[in-house]
């Protein structure tokens, strides 16, 4: 009788949710048998437990009695699809998640949202917040078990309603060329198409929320560019992704904009033309050539690869969603777009703002944008309190401490430092707000400019505490887990990253608080104030009984520069390269307490003795200005003192008596010292470690630095190690 119930109050409610083209959440609370028998009886939920492969519902995080098509580690790789219905459990409520796969549902489309214990729910600030914030939307529906009641579904009015919303019906869509459904998506259309026939090396880069029509936009593009291609000029269009059932919107899209062709595979085949997938390491591979290079949902790709595709074609359109999504969204939006105004500073841009998928105001959307804060905008800064040569000198800042209860009593709070932390730092993500509001291990700090009775964030820090504090360590089965590569803890990354990859045995015996992010309002940066707020952290720190202030980012000059400014020590380089910045880790340390400054000392020793011996294999890619960064903040103890016969063989090379090969490590000696001591240009120095510390070929070094040959390239290491004797 409650399915039948429950099926007939769905039908109307989905009916109407389909004639105002939007998107709605059901959260049924109760046991998980009785949510998923009220699953049962939606009709088409039935095909799915035939074929969980089913693309009209995606299930996310199931349990024992509902079998999950979406893995939490892959869930990415349905971007770029479209489903009807998506099911989340509440035991692995992830905001990345819901932000990515709600972006799938199509007008029409409903979320379900199962929670078998809302009073544990409840406990969750983050679970607080969001059940605040549905209260304010008469379109979603919360049913509970225990008093189960079925909202009235009003009758609507087709036209007055559509007319109301704004939406676009068939008639107005038939009024744009290209079939297209909005004017901004014409304009897509047009500058995708400009990039091939326009000048070339002006690479357009399409952001937009999800549902805008983005992926259709790029195939309309392509049929256009299909229709008119010249037998005598073939056409080759690669578009590339994280996987192929991401673009699986823009085939489909392109077979219905170019019915004459046809679809083999990955390749989309019209006369002699061709539309071709590539998956992005094998185009790297590759480096198949391309009249067109399209790369869709471009944040999911880390941006290291990103710049390779730069270097290697001339005809780019990178498109992508740029609410930070896919995880490294903020990587693209921040620090590719730098990249690219660096290379191309005329590359074109562009941002579809209206959707197409469903209605101007979305409920769904609505929602979404609010729980995961991504519509947070940035705090203006007062008139009177800032200027541009920098921060007025009467102007008082301060360090203060925030709470969950802090930031769940003060949404205006909670939005400023959330839109602090997205602009200014590019690996924030949606999870970032269940992290601050529930993980009891996290601390928020901020740095509130006080100017007469207002207050404002300009700076914001997240802290976590890790290893032994308030009395409490890890276990000794714990441990030889984690001595054995068996096991990681969450919550304890400094720790366990000493122990297996520094090989310090009693990383576990001290207090860390380890910076997780610090970031300062864009308009401030470069201004000293970061440097000041890290400061009042590590004092901050030291009053809690922290030993250590750590903290780990992808390594650049700047970032590790700014670290070092604030005498903090290099322990760690990562091998690995960081899929969001393209970056290796770093992990510094500042010695807080009096019992660990020895042994910091002797951690970044063990750091740097290994270091120039790296540098030949594992760290021979690192950027060249960040290696000599490195080699600048060497221990001066480390420095072998040169040898009478070191010092001769050095003079004896840069005179021309002698050959490289018998010097070199001499000159390796020397270098060193060099380094320290900063007595010559970074220009030269950048080439003498190339070729000298991280055995660089003659031939690379001289492909990388333009030197005509072996001979000018020996001629320049004689000349300006001669130089500096």
């Amino acid at each position: 009788m409650e399915n039948s119930q429950f099926s007939q109050w769905f039908y109307a409610f989905q009916q109407q949710a389909k004639v105002l083209n939007e998107r709605r959440l059901i959260v049924l609370s109760g046991e998980d048998n009785w949510a998923i028998s009220l699953l049962y009886s939606i009709e088409s939920f039935n095909h799915y437990e035939q074929s969980p492969t089913n693309k009209e519902w995606l299930v996310y995080g199931g349990n024992a009695l509902l079998e999950a098509n979406v893995a939490p580690k892959n869930f990415r790789q349905r971007l770029g699809t479209e489903s009807n219905y998506l099911v989340f459990t509440s035991e692995q409520l992830n905001a990345d998640a819901i932000a990515a796969l709600s972006g799938t549902l199509v007008g029409g489309g409903i979320l379900f949202l199962l929670i078998n214990d809302m009073p544990y729910t409840q406990q969750s600030y983050f679970y607080k917040r969001f059940f605040s914030l549905l209260t304010d939307y008469s379109q979603h529906v919360v049913l509970e078990q225990k008093l189960l009641n079925f909202p009235l579904v009003k009758k609507i009015n087709n036209i007055s309603v559509r007319h109301e919303i704004n939406t676009l019906d068939e008639s107005n869509s038939q009024g744009f060329i290209y079939g297209c459904i909005t004017q901004e998506q014409v304009n897509a259309v047009d500058s995708i198409i400009n990039v091939v026939k326009g000048k070339s090396k002006r690479p357009l880069v399409l952001t937009a929320d999800r549902g805008r029509g983005k992926s259709s936009a790029l195939a309309i593009a392509c049929a256009q560019l299909l229709e008119v291609a010249q037998n005598d000029n073939k056409l080759h269009i690669v578009i590339t992704s994280a996987d192929f059932s991401s673009v699986q919107v823009f085939f489909k899209q392109l077979a219905a904009s170019f019915p004459i062709g046809e679809q083999q595979g990955y390749q989309f085949v019209a006369f002699s033309n061709i539309v071709e997938f590539i998956p992005i390491d094998q185009l790297l591979k590759l480096k198949s050539k391309a009249s067109l290079l399209l790369i869709d949902e471009a944040a999911t790709i880390p941006v290291y690869l990103l710049e390779q595709l730069l270097s290697h074609y001339s005809r780019l359109v990178f498109a992508s969603t740029i609410h930070g999504y896919e995880g490294a969204g903020r990587g693209f939006s921040l620090k590719f777009k730098g990249i690219l105004q660096a290379s191309f500073p005329k590359y074109c841009n562009l941002h579809i703002n209206e959707p197409i998928r469903w209605r101007v105001g979305d409920p769904l959307e609505q929602l979404v944008f609010d729980s995961c804060l991504l519509n947070a905008e940035l705090p203006k800064l007062y008139k009177n309190t800032y200027n541009l040569s920098g921060v007025k000198k009467d102007n008082h800042f301060e360090l203060k401490y925030f709470s969950s209860e802090d930031l769940l009593a003060d949404e205006s709070l909670l939005k400023q430092v959330f839109a602090v932390l997205v602009t200014a730092h590019y690996q924030t993500k949606p999870s970032d707000v269940q992290m601050l509001l529930d993980n009891e291990q996290v601390q928020l700090v901020c740095y509130m400019s006080i100017d007469g009775q207002r207050e404002q964030v300009v700076a914001v820090a997240l802290l976590i505490n890790e290893g032994k504090f308030n009395n409490q360590g890890v276990t000794e089965v714990e441990l030889n887990a984690i001595k054995q590569s068996k096991r990681r803890l969450k919550n304890h990354f400094t720790p366990q990253s000493l122990l297996t990859h520094c090989g310090i045995e009693q990383a576990f015996d001290y207090h860390y608080i380890r910076v997780m992010r610090i970031a300062v309002h864009p308009k401030l940066q470069q201004q000293g104030i970061g440097t000041l707020f890290l400061n009042e952290i590590s004092v901050f720190a030291e009053r809690q009984g922290a030993d250590y202030l750590a903290s780990s980012f992808g390594a650049s000059k700047a970032l590790l520069s700014f670290w070092f400014a604030s005498e903090f020590k290099l322990v760690r380089i990562g091998f690995s390269k960081d899929k969001a910045s393209g970056e290796r880790s770093a992990l510094v340390l500042r010695a807080l307490s009096k019992n660990v400054v020895d042994e910091l000392k002797t951690i970044n020793l063990e750091f740097y003795r290994s270091f120039d011996y790296l540098l030949v294999e594992e760290y021979k890619y690192l950027a060249i200005d960040l290696t000599l960064l490195i080699l600048k903040h060497c221990p001066k103890s480390l420095l072998v003192e040169l040898s009478t016969l070191d010092k001769a063989n050095v003079e004896a090379f840069a005179r021309g008596y002698r050959q490289y090969s018998t010097c070199v490590f001499s000159i390796h000696q020397w270098l060193k010292q060099q380094v320290c001591y900063q007595n010559i240009s970074e220009h030269v120095l950048s080439i003498l470690i190339a070729r000298v510390m991280q055995k660089f070929s003659i031939n690379e070094v001289c492909d990388n630095y333009r030197f005509t040959g072996k001979k000018t390239l020996e001629q320049f290491l004689r000349a300006n190690i001669k130089a500096a004797l």
